[in-house]
């Protein structure tokens, strides 16, 4: 009996390790492991083509696939955006991101 449990413990273990883990709703997916979330400047968006261009922080680019145009309609081109991509590459989610405010340091009395 014992064994079976530790068994059964070392394939529910295996389960989350390998991503198949339930969700909230209960349901087994492997989707949201191959979700990627990617911050930078958008470069380049052709809404016509349904492709764009994002560059990190780090210079490099990423390429993706626009599956709903409506998740740009308030982003432009130049601007900071966090994009959420799928296993394949398409953006399933976008998030502008603001850039912070920089206080002004303060004046050394003289």
């Amino acid at each position: 009996m014992r064994l079976i449990l530790a068994l059964i413990i070392i394939l529910i273990n295996g389960m989350y390790a390998s991503g198949y883990a339930a969700d909230s709703a209960g349901k087994m997916s492997r989707d949201q492991q191959d979700e990627h979330v990617v911050t930078g400047t958008l470069e380049e968006l052709d809404l016509k083509k349904l492709k764009g261009r994002l560059k990190t922080d780090l210079g490099k680019p990423i390429y993706f696939q626009v599956s709903k145009p409506e998740l740009f309609e308030r982003i432009s081109v130049g601007q900071q955006v966090t994009v959420h991509l799928d296993g394949e590459g398409r953006a399933i989610k976008v998030i502008d991101t603001p850039v912070p405010e920089l206080k002004q340091p303060m004046k050394a009395p003289e």
